[in-house]
């Protein structure tokens, strides 16, 4: 419904907004759905749920291609894979309508990595334009930057933006399971 109201707004603002937060909504129901068919609702494999999950956004980012690269079978508690798919879809989204704004397309890559037996480092790259000068992922007001620190808190996760020379990138480095107690 939103992608439909998104289409129809006539307002550019509003139907962005709309499409970010069908993206969202879109993130958390895969989730749900792998679960109603899993042997083991409260795990899912974190590797094919972020398929389906980078499947929907490369709508979202085309002309862009988005690369992914993981190991196979990474199993993770579903409520940690919700987080860590909210995350990578800001991310893949602000680099599919920043990272090429004077080119037709260029590439998004996301990598997973798992670090030993119970971290996963995650990255998500481009090699546009970067962030603008003085721009500060922390402190910025927009609700895509807010929503990635807030989430990867919630997921005890360290998010860092590595040096590249050409680009934007991202990484995270979560704890397969809830570290402290709630």
């Amino acid at each position: 419904m939103l992608h439909h109201q998104a289409k129809a707004a006539g307002n550019s603002e509003l139907s962005e907004s709309l499409s970010e937060a069908a993206a969202r909504i879109s993130t958390v129901g895969r989730a749900y759905d792998r679960l109603a068919y899993a042997a083991d609702y409260e795990k899912i494999d974190l590797v094919t749920y972020l398929k389906e999950v980078l499947k929907d956004l490369e709508r979202a980012v085309s002309p862009n291609v988005i690369h992914f690269v993981a190991p196979p079978n990474i199993s993770i508690l579903a409520d940690r894979a919700i987080l860590m798919a909210l995350i990578i879809n800001e991310l893949v989204s602000n680099a599919g309508k920043y990272a090429y704004p004077d080119s037709d397309s260029g590439s998004i890559w996301v990598r997973l990595v798992r670090t030993n037996n119970d971290h996963v480092l995650v990255s998500v790259r481009d090699e546009g334009i970067g962030l603008p000068a003085g721009f500060d992922p922390t402190t910025s007001k927009r609700l895509g930057s807010r929503l990635i620190y807030a989430l990867a808190k919630q997921l005890e996760a360290e998010l860092t933006r590595p040096f590249t020379a050409v680009g934007t990138n991202f990484t995270l480095l979560f704890p397969l399971v809830r570290v402290t107690a709630n």
